[in-house]
């Protein structure tokens, strides 16, 4: 797994730091940064962030207040501060910080805060199902629901999110891999390696050729979906369908 992070602070040489010093944790992924905490709570809301790596002293809303405010919310991040400042401690754990690092950050102290991270936010090594998908939309960051996702595709080096009237690229937050992995298992299903599918959209399903299925989608713009040949069998038994179809055996 890999913890989502977003780092938040002023100084862009500050992030560049941070940035670099997380990709060599291997165990995070830097999906977002904002320069203060109107920004910082703009993409918070709008995409999951497992944590906020966050500056104490900026301009306008401070660090403190940013996390005072996260702690109303729902499924909020966890918050570690990274200040040059000491003396804010007992604040920033009066607001339920995970951790307070000092700069300058050493690689050896902020990898032991993200393993302890890791093994907090996921014991098991299990991540919960995403109940949203972002898409970008008209250079905004829009939260869509996953039981409106009527499928998800990778094309060339980005990932489409489609909906009942919509197609839409998604953020570089997720490869197509990662996202087969995180979507509710009970109703999406990889149906090849280019394609998920929510199995509820599926409208028709017809054979096509060497073994291989299409599926028509139930959307405004009349979609198909590829089955490999590899994937048939499983695409059957998720639904419910006999091994062998009356069409098939007509076909043979």
């Amino acid at each position: 797994m890999l913890l989502r992070a977003l780092i938040v602070d002023d100084e862009y040489p500050a992030r560049d730091e941070m940035r670099h010093l997380l990709g060599r944790c291997g165990s995070v992924q830097v999906v977002g940064e904002a320069a203060d905490a109107r920004e910082a709570l703009k993409l918070i809301r709008a995409v999951a962030h497992d944590v906020v790596f966050l500056d104490i002293c900026m301009p306008g809303i401070s660090g403190i207040e940013l996390a005072r405010e996260l702690c109303a919310q729902k499924n909020r991040p966890v918050v570690v501060f990274v200040t040059a400042h000491e003396e804010y401690a007992l604040d920033a754990f009066g607001v339920g910080a995970a951790d307070y690092l000092v700069k300058p950050v050493t690689e050896k102290r902020l990898l032991e805060v993200t393993t302890r991270l890791k093994e907090r936010l996921v014991p098991e090594g299990k991540e919960k199902p995403l109940t949203t998908v972002a898409i970008t939309r008209r250079g905004n960051i829009i939260p869509v629901p996953t039981q409106e996702i009527t499928h998800i595709y990778a094309e060339s080096d980005r990932v489409i999110v489609c909906t009942y009237g919509e197609r839409a690229s998604a953020p570089q937050i997720y490869t197509l891999e990662q996202l087969a992995g995180r979507l509710p298992q009970d109703v999406f299903f990889r149906s090849h390696r280019s394609f998920v599918v929510n199995l509820k959209f599926i409208k028709e399903i017809k054979p096509d050729l060497n073994g291989t299925y299409v599926l028509y989608m139930n959307d405004r713009q009349n979609s198909t979906v590829p089955v490999s040949r590899s994937r048939v069998a499983a695409l059957k038994e998720r639904l419910g369908l006999p091994k062998r179809l009356r069409y098939e055996s007509r076909s043979t």
